[in-house]
């Protein structure tokens, strides 16, 4: 894991974590069982899944923890799942590893660090939180969810909007190193509005970037991707 993780720290990254509230080592006992969670629990709603479930390779496994790296393209990622239910995902952020990529080649100009896509940005909200709820029906998860959000190398990073959209009037850039959401939820609240609940971490995070958007623009966004 080490290796991975030091690239991928090298560049922008998020680490996504998640656990039930209350901490027993055994919720899950079987690592098999464990594999098979992540893989039916994993979310694709734009031709990647999310957390990434290699097929073609068989997770780690552990005492404690089963977990799967990934140094592809663009995509640098690796995730854990834990017998207590604890998930953990870190994954570089696309656009930073375009210097590797064959399908997303660096145009010229190019440089890491330097951009963060908005679409992709609530994109992966949605995928995280509709991960979540799924995540919290697995095995014996209780009836709360801690789903933690953190995004790393936004210093002088600036959002970028897709095309057909209103483009901003000036550069909106990010004067600070990190974001972070942390929250509790009910399962039966993430289960039945997890894209809902992608919103409002998406509009603080937008914040940092002086870019005060509304729950109509994140939702609008959020329509494009698969139902």
């Amino acid at each position: 894991m080490n290796d991975i993780l030091e690239k991928i720290k090298k560049r922008g990254f998020w680490t996504v974590r998640m656990h039930p509230v209350g901490f027993n080592k055994d919720r899950i006992t079987m690592l098999s069982d464990l594999v098979e969670a992540v893989s039916k629990c994993a979310i694709e709603l734009r031709g990647w899944d999310f957390p990434h479930f290699d097929y073609k390779s068989s997770p780690i496994r552990t005492a404690d923890y089963v977990e799967q790296k990934l140094d592809w393209q663009h995509h640098v990622e690796i995730w854990r799942a834990y017998k207590s239910g604890q998930f953990v995902s870190i994954s570089a952020l696309w656009v930073d590893w375009r210097d590797q990529s064959g399908l997303w080649p660096a145009p010229s100009g190019w440089s890491p660090g330097f951009t963060l896509s908005v679409e992709d940005t609530v994109f992966h909200l949605v995928e995280i939180f509709e991960f979540a709820a799924r995540w919290g029906r697995v095995a014996d998860m209780g009836n709360e969810m801690i789903v933690e959000c953190k995004m790393q190398g936004l210093k002088d990073r600036t959002l970028e909007i897709g095309r057909g959209r209103a483009g901003f009037g000036y550069h909106h850039t990010a004067s600070v190193e990190e974001w972070v959401w942390k929250r509790k939820y009910p399962n039966a609240v993430l289960f039945s509005a997890s894209r809902e609940l992608a919103i409002e971490p998406a509009i603080n995070l937008f914040e940092l970037f002086e870019w005060d958007t509304s729950k109509d623009d994140i939702v609008g966004i959020q329509k494009e991707l698969r139902a």
